[in-house]
């Protein structure tokens, strides 16, 4: 949580130091290391600071521990589903992400911006910074929740 708040106040130095110190009071603990190490060169790329941060990302990389994917769930009239970042495996993805876009459309009415800034990579030929901001699993199991009850009051996830 520390880690997460020194990344959005995009404070380089105090993430910096958070990670050398869970690393070393926590060295065994190899799952939440790499996840902090990500978050780290995720710190460094919104900073600008490409260099470190792909240093980073080799050193996970060559390290034999790998970050878990991160999931939601969502439960739908007693069913529980779940959703990954991207992801399209729902055999009604189709419909989730087009309630994802209307969504979209209707925040960017009221005055939502997206913001590039969170994105620490280069985008690919085919994305647009709303479609990788726009693609997380929080975010897809919420328009789930609304394609499978349009006249849902609040969703559980």
């Amino acid at each position: 949580a520390l880690l997460s708040g020194a990344r959005n106040a995009k404070n380089v130095y105090l993430s910096q130091n958070i990670y050398d110190r869970m690393k070393k009071l926590f060295p065994e603990r190899k799952d939440p290391l790499v996840s902090a190490a990500v978050l780290l060169a995720n710190v460094y790329a919104s900073s600008g600071e490409m260099d470190k941060a792909s240093d980073i990302r080799l050193e996970i990389y060559k390290s034999d521990t790998k970050k878990k994917v991160g999931l939601t769930w969502i439960t739908v009239d007693g069913q529980v589903y779940t959703f990954r970042a991207h992801d399209r495996s729902h055999p009604r993805s189709n419909e989730i992400y087009a309630e994802g876009e209307k969504i979209s459309n209707e925040i960017i009415k009221y005055g939502h911006q997206y913001d590039s800034s969170w994105i620490t990579r280069v985008l690919d030929e085919d994305e647009t910074v709303e479609s990788v901001l726009c693609g997380h699993s929080e975010r897809l199991a919420i328009a789930w929740g609304f394609v499978a009850n349009p006249n849902a009051s609040k969703l559980q996830m």
